[in-house]
């Protein structure tokens, strides 16, 4: 880590549902801090970096992976030991997109949501597509 590094904290909702964190390296540490979610420690992309938002997914142990997730990051065990989640990066090509405009949306920023893997996204300013944070903040 540098100087400048700043570690942030994400709340991953475990609803079945990638969400996208701006993430410059891996991911620290997963823990889970109260029920039904998953919270990701991790280091935010300095703003002199391009941007590097991914896709992560919570899933269950015993639970079937979805074609379109990769690769397992972490593992977060509840308090009472009695369930085990996985962050999981999600490598769908949001390939159908149903757009979802809304007449604040910038032209070059406008919203949609994949129906592959049911992520919400938005426009990367170059025909693409990009997930929307867990915060809400694009």
């Amino acid at each position: 880590m540098s100087l400048n590094d700043v570690i942030h904290r994400a709340e991953l909702p475990i609803d079945g549902r990638p969400h996208g964190i701006d993430l410059y390296s891996e991911i620290l540490h997963a823990a889970v801090r109260r029920p039904g979610h998953v919270d990701v420690w991790y280091i935010a992309r300095p703003t002199n970096v391009h941007h590097m938002r991914r896709s992560f997914q919570i899933i269950a142990t015993g639970q079937t992976f979805p074609a379109w997730l990769g690769r397992h990051h972490k593992t977060a065990i509840t308090p009472d030991g009695q369930s085990e989640w996985h962050v999981v990066e999600s490598h769908c090509t949001h390939e159908y997109v149903t757009e979802t405009p809304d007449m604040r949306d910038r032209k070059d920023r406008v919203p949609g949501f994949c129906d592959e893997c049911g992520v919400h996204l938005v426009g990367d300013s170059d025909g693409g597509w990009t997930p929307r944070c867990p915060m809400g903040l694009s």
